[in-house]
């Protein structure tokens, strides 16, 4: 689900949305196991980005959590 940031807050350029790309691999995984890359959508505020980039490992056990939802499914 998404929304649009009518805030009106800092932003990093022009865009409503950013995307990152993201590489989760295992802890200690043999080096035969690829990384898998995923793409994530966040608002562009200045606020969200300082957020994710500080809180990265929190922020992959939320994309793994979501993964795992849609496997269970």
């Amino acid at each position: 689900m998404a929304s649009r940031d009518r805030s009106g807050g800092a932003k990093l350029d022009s865009a409503e949305y950013c995307v990152l790309q993201v590489q989760l691999s295992r802890k200690g995984a043999v080096a035969t196991s690829p990384p898998q890359t995923h793409f994530v959508t966040v608002d562009n505020r200045m606020e969200t980005l300082d957020f994710v980039h500080n809180n990265l490992d929190l922020c992959a056990k939320n994309i793994i959590k979501l993964l795992r939802g849609k496997v269970d499914k």
